[in-house]
């Protein structure tokens, strides 16, 4: 068994959120932001069987596009803390996967 942990931007959730339901696959969902960038992310937490992996990973896919925006951000200039506009590169999925041992519920 596999616990994925997927952080897409909010623009992307929706699709993401529409195939995992779909598809009967359960999630838990947390709201959170960069960093850097202070954008909304939305990070689940997903456990599958190891022969649904791809097919989680494919889902990603097809929802999370990766794109260029341009947004204010907080960068030290050498003297102090400035606000500056740089085009970041937002969207995609940072996926993180690790072996589940156990699962127990209350």
């Amino acid at each position: 068994m596999k616990l994925m942990i997927v952080i897409v931007q909010e623009q992307d959730y929706a699709k993401l959120a529409t195939l995992l339901i779909r598809n009967r696959i359960h999630a838990t969902r947390f709201e959170t932001s960069g960093l850097y960038s202070n954008k909304k992310n939305e990070t689940l937490f997903i456990c599958v069987e190891d022969e649904q992996q791809e097919q989680i990973l494919d889902y990603i896919r097809e929802s999370c596009i990766e794109r260029e925006e341009s947004c204010q951000v907080w960068e030290y200039n050498g003297n102090m803390m400035v606000q500056v506009e740089k085009t970041l590169k937002i969207g995609g999925a940072t996926i993180f996967i690790s072996e589940v041992k156990d699962i127990m519920k209350f």
